[in-house]
């Protein structure tokens, strides 16, 4: 798969998950990590198990520290989100799938 089909493929991701009123992720890290599976340099497996391990630390931190309110790295946190939440397993398989496509096209 290129690196313009990946590229594609995860602004297609993104964009649909803001049309639907999700959350975005902002972490600074999960968007290197992105950028390293749009590179070439690892499989979205290897992004979907470090944003867990992400996810895992900061769950640990909320839990570490009760008294201080979570602070997500999100884009508008004052906006509630869709009924549905963005779900990060559903958005890298289809993210593999597009890229599918893509290089099949």
């Amino acid at each position: 798969m290129s690196v313009e089909v990946r590229r594609r493929a995860a602004e297609n991701a993104f964009q649909r998950a803001r049309e639907a009123g999700h959350a975005v992720e902002q972490d600074d890290r999960f968007h290197a990590w992105i950028d390293e599976w749009i590179a070439g340099q690892i499989e979205m497996s290897e992004v979907a198990r470090r944003y867990s391990a992400l996810l895992r630390e900061r769950s640990a931190l909320r839990h570490a520290r009760p008294a201080a309110p979570a602070v997500e790295n999100i884009q508008d946190p004052g906006v509630l989100e869709a009924n549905q939440p963005f779900d990060l397993g559903t958005a890298i398989n289809r993210l593999m799938v597009e890229g599918e496509q893509f290089s099949k096209a």
